[in-house]
């Protein structure tokens, strides 16, 4: 990704960077949770790349943005790939904060109350 050429080479790496995720993806079992980081990968680099092919896209300006985005994601994940810690930080920062999906919300940490009778 980093050394292949500006504008569609990078888009391209970009897909198969996709692909290896959706390959991943599709080898968990069925009924099973999708692995966090294959899954996180696909959602980034699909969001990415949608920068260059979405409509309403293409001009000269977005295309070299989205490839400095692309190149920067990359360039990111190899710093932090040997640590889960840093890995998990990324996936979070990457997923929510530079791609835009949301965050679900936190789940209640309170157990409901059970009501009283108050008649008795």
């Amino acid at each position: 990704m980093l050394d292949v050429e500006e504008g569609w080479p990078t888009y391209e790496a970009g897909l198969e960077f996709q692909g290896l995720a959706m390959s991943a993806m599709s080898k968990t079992p069925r009924a099973a949770y999708l692995p966090d980081i294959p899954t996180a990968l696909n959602l980034i680099w699909g969001a990415l790349t949608d920068e260059m092919d979405a409509p309403g896209r293409g001009s000269p300006e977005q295309d070299a943005a989205a490839v400095r985005h692309m190149k920067r994601a990359a360039a990111e994940w190899l710093a932090v790939v040997d640590t889960q810690v840093n890995r998990a930080t990324y996936l979070d920062r990457w997923v929510h904060d530079e791609c835009g999906y949301q965050r679900k919300a936190p789940e209640s940490t309170t157990s409901p109350r059970p009501i009283k009778d108050e008649a008795g």
